[in-house]
């Protein structure tokens, strides 16, 4: 009896995905979540009456219902069933192109509209993406001031924006111009180390709205400009940054002095920013709750879906219901959590699967399909464990 309760035990073990153990970096193009709410249940085993799913060490796998391009992972743990979308990765090496320079622009809603546009993903208004180019901004510091103490107006009708000890001395012809009106939308003073009218969308608005380019009157857009970009030909490279420059105003020919170095990344099979996490989990939990292998609240779906986000994955990052800082509980990622207990074990493989070419279906005829596991990360002992325990324990029959 003792033996069969040991083996029991070491077979429960191993088949616990150990794969997620640990970080892994395809965490980066997941989204996870485990199920543990009040009142929440799941009872996978009714997968293996659907169609076009797969199982493998106890992981139920199919086509995502939201983008088939993705795929969907579940698994039971200790801590209750996991449901994990993901993006395809695989391993690729790249030529990285990079340089820098430095530009004088002004970053403004109109010039940040014209990018979006023209195809650029805009990042935090500091980073853009497109065909594989990223281009940061990085404010440069001037030596003009370190407070708006520092800057003064001047001119005849105080239209001049400077250094207070040049303010003084700038004359200017008195004539009044309309835009001087839009003066009361904004202040003088100090930003990124340069005396300027602070700019503001509304002032921007009034400058242009009087036909007077922004760029003509805010001088704080002073910044260093770095591109990076993947598996791309110089002549490429240059004509994005030129691009990119033309959404300012800028129309000028800048020559780049580019570094080409050789890495390995990983490479998504989509680009994140075409595939929406929130939109990606939320129509498979509607999925298995429809087919009675969830069962979750209407409020609990919402909830975690507000929260998704790709990178909410793994062992660290995963949605859960958790308790916060202020001891109330929430849908959120476990490390906001109070008190998470982070793992620090990283490895750099991740399971791969060949998945069907359906998406997962329930029908009366549907039978358990069992896939073929090309690739696997295993971050804990379990394998090797029982392989070394199941031997002793059958020679003792």
């Amino acid at each position: 009896m003792k033996r069969i309760v040991a083996f029991i035990v070491l077979l429960m073990f191993t088949l616990t995905p150990i794969v997620r153990a640990c970080s892994s970096p395809a965490d980066t193009y997941a989204v996870e979540v485990v199920l543990n709410g009040p009142g929440v249940s799941a009872d996978l085993k009714t997968l293996g009456n659907a169609s076009n799913v797969l199982l493998d060490n106890g992981t139920f796998v199919y086509r995502s219902h939201y983008d088939p391009r993705l795929y969907v992972m579940l698994w039971n743990a200790s801590d209750g069933p996991h449901v994990r979308v993901q993006i395809p990765v695989e391993w690729e090496s790249q030529t990285v192109s990079v340089a820098s320079l430095n530009v004088s622009i002004l970053v403004t809603d109109e010039a940040l509209e014209n990018l979006r546009s023209d195809g650029w993903n805009v990042i935090d208004n500091t980073t853009f993406e497109r065909n594989r180019v990223k281009i940061f901004l990085f404010p440069a510091r001037g030596s003009e001031c370190t407070s708006d103490a520092d800057c003064a107006t001047g001119g005849c009708s105080g239209e001049a924006c400077a250094p207070r000890e040049m303010a003084r001395n700038i004359v200017t012809p008195c004539v009044y111009r309309e835009w001087y009106s839009c003066l009361g939308m904004t202040t003088c003073g100090c930003v990124n180390g340069v005396c300027t009218w602070k700019p503001n969308p509304a002032f921007e608005r009034c400058l242009r709205d009087n036909g007077v380019d922004p760029a003509r009157v805010i001088r704080a857009g002073q910044f260093e400009l770095r591109v990076e970009a993947v598996n791309k030909p110089d002549g490429e490279v240059g004509a994005s940054v030129k691009d990119f420059l033309g959404a300012f105003g800028v129309s000028c020919d800048i020559p780049l002095t580019l570094v080409k170095t050789s890495v390995r990344r990983l490479s998504p099979s989509v680009d994140p920013s075409e595939v929406n996490a929130s939109a990606a989990l939320l129509a498979d939990l509607d999925w298995l709750a429809d087919n009675g292998v969830i069962n979750v609240s209407e409020s609990d779906l919402n909830a975690i879906v507000k929260v998704a986000d790709w990178g909410y994955a793994g062992p660290n990052s995963h949605i859960g219901w958790y308790e916060a800082g202020n001891g109330t509980y929430a849908w959120m990622p476990y490390y906001k959590s109070k008190n998470p207990r982070l793992v620090r074990c990283f490895s750099r493989t991740f399971p791969v699967y060949k998945l069907p070419n359906g998406t997962a279906y329930f029908d009366s005829s549907s039978t358990t399909t069992v896939n073929t596991l090309t690739g696997l990360t295993v971050c804990g002992p379990g394998l090797a464990v029982l392989l070394l325990l199941i031997v002793p324990l059958l020679r003792r029959r």
